[in-house]
């Protein structure tokens, strides 16, 4: 089941296609099989990498898959991006700001080690939170935290929050509650064991860091409706071709996939579950000619776009996998400009006299940090060969997940290659494209943008769309970027997984909410 997406849309927006880890489950024919009632059995997963902890506080968004077994959130994501009650039974905003939220609890829920849900816990959690490397850990942290009453917990922050509904959901991990008594005894411990409110609690003894991941059923989970295995193991894999392989064979039956794997998965009849939602391009770092490189003109900034075949490219590495895009992000979400699909026209004569125009007759070479995943990497050749036309020279500087992390965000190039996952527009703000991003290292910006962004945030966000459309209109016609295609993260299931469906609203279905067939 996949999202369809008109082909001729153009966008983009970051966030490191490498760290784009997700999950998979299955059901070995060495193990249990699911029971045909829709519970029991053993839910067999396979993921490309491990995290660095299982603390959620300190887990990037891009494993908590590891997580989502053992923690509940406040809140929950439908398929289709309506948020619905989690372990908070309501929530909302006081003020007229974006500054106030009162979250509001169930008062049937215990954690796996006894203790009781309830608005202590939640403050211990959010004090916790505060503490944390998570790389989400903005989107709710830095508030007072005050105890209405035993189910009520008020958050107040100095500045707007108008995401927090969303910062709380199971999909990312800032919403993922920890026991109180872990957090007060020994929070340390939290890196490797669980202590969550979720329907299954990790098995120490079974695992094995790194590696193999057991996690066993609760008998006191409070919504036992839910909860729809006895056991899932988590085995990391890294290779792609391996998981294929293991699903094949029946050793695993829900596995993250990939691009080069994808058609001969939809071949081997397995479910193929995708929605584009990481885009891949160039990021036009040195906007201001802090590097001293041709990125300060605009006209170099726009010849570079127009320079690009994005429907070519996408067709080719894609195929109706994905699609073109300008943008930064997705079309369901708030401020994308369907005005401005095919903004930039490939035309390679217009984007040497833009060069020329500017003083580059000739063309120029480009530092450009790029990443060795397999799917950046071959976006980044492509790139390359298609700017040389023009007489631009990338010069790629290719390196593996973390060092391509580390000099992508040390301001010493120009322009990067990069996959970012859509992300709401203040998000991708605090992400993407304001001056304290990551991945913008150089901190280029608008001032325009920016109190846009001020304004946009501290209003109610459906009265917000108008003032994210200037804000992306900007982007897109200052060519901020190169955007060229979005692309999926892939997850392929067998038959003894229920038919699942992601969409653009929630591209992964959480781990928890996987069901045996029958």
């Amino acid at each position: 089941m996949s999202v369809s997406r008109p082909r001729t849309i153009l966008m983009f927006t970051a966030t490191i296609a490498a760290t784009a880890v997700m999950v998979a489950g299955c059901a070995s024919s060495n193990q249990p099989e699911p029971a045909t009632d829709g519970s029991g059995g053993t839910l067999r997963v396979g993921l490309a990498a491990p995290p660095t902890s299982l603390d959620p506080a300190n887990m990037e968004q891009s494993t908590s898959p590891f997580a989502q077994p053992a923690y509940d959130a406040l809140i929950r994501v439908d398929e289709d991006g309506t948020l619905t009650p989690g372990l908070a039974t309501e929530w909302g905003f006081t003020d007229d700001e974006n500054r106030v939220f009162e979250i509001t609890l169930r008062d049937d829920v215990t954690f796996s080690d006894g203790a009781e849900l309830d608005a202590d816990a939640v403050i211990a959690n959010l004090e916790h939170l505060d503490t944390g490397n998570s790389n989400v850990v903005s989107l709710v942290n830095g508030g007072e935290y005050t105890k209405v009453d035993d189910e009520t917990v008020r958050i107040e922050w100095d500045s707007p929050h108008p995401l927090a509904p969303q910062a709380f959901t199971q999909r990312w991990v800032a919403g993922m509650m920890a026991s109180p008594d872990a957090l007060g005894n020994d929070p340390g411990s939290l890196a490797t064991q669980t202590a969550g409110a979720g329907p299954y609690v990790l098995d120490a003894t079974q695992t094995i860091a790194g590696s193999e991941y057991v996690y066993t059923a609760r008998d006191d989970y409070w919504d036992a409706e839910r909860q729809y295995w006895d056991e899932i193991v988590i085995t990391v894999m890294e290779n792609p071709d391996q998981r294929l392989n293991a699903l094949r064979v029946g050793e695993i039956d829900y596995a993250v996939g990939d691009l080069s794997t994808a058609d001969s998965a939809e071949a081997d009849g397995l479910q193929v579950l995708h929605a584009p939602t990481i885009v891949y391009g160039l990021s036009l770092l040195d906007r201001d000619g802090e590097l001293g490189s041709p990125l300060e003109d605009l006209r170099v900034r726009q010849a570079i776009n127009h320079a690009l075949d994005r429907e070519g490219i996408a067709e080719a590495l894609l195929g109706d996998y994905g699609f073109p895009t300008e943008q930064v992000v997705v079309p369901s979400e708030p401020g994308y400009l369907t005005s401005h699909e095919g903004y930039y026209e490939y035309d390679q004569d217009l984007a040497r006299e833009l060069l020329a125009d500017a003083g580059y007759p000739d063309g120029f070479d480009l530092p450009v940090i790029a990443s060795t995943t397999a799917t950046a990497a071959q976006f980044a050749q492509i790139y390359a060969a298609q700017l040389a036309e023009v007489g631009i020279t990338l010069e790629l500087d290719t390196r593996p997940g973390p060092d391509y992390f580390e000099a992508m965000t040390g301001g010493t190039f120009p322009a990067a290659g990069i996959g970012y996952g859509s992300q709401p527009v203040p998000m991708e703000y605090d992400g993407l494209f304001g001056p304290d991003a990551a991945f913008n290292p150089l901190g280029v910006t608008s001032e325009t943008v920016q109190k846009t962004l001020a304004e946009a945030a501290a209003m109610p966000q459906d009265e917000a769309v108008t003032l994210y459309e200037q804000i992306m209109t900007e982007i897109v016609e200052d060519a901020w970027y190169a955007p060229v295609a979005f692309a999926p993260q892939f997850y392929y299931a067998s038959d003894a997984i229920a038919p699942a469906a992601v969409t653009d609203a929630r591209p992964q279905v959480p781990l928890a909410e996987l069901r045996p067939a029958g």
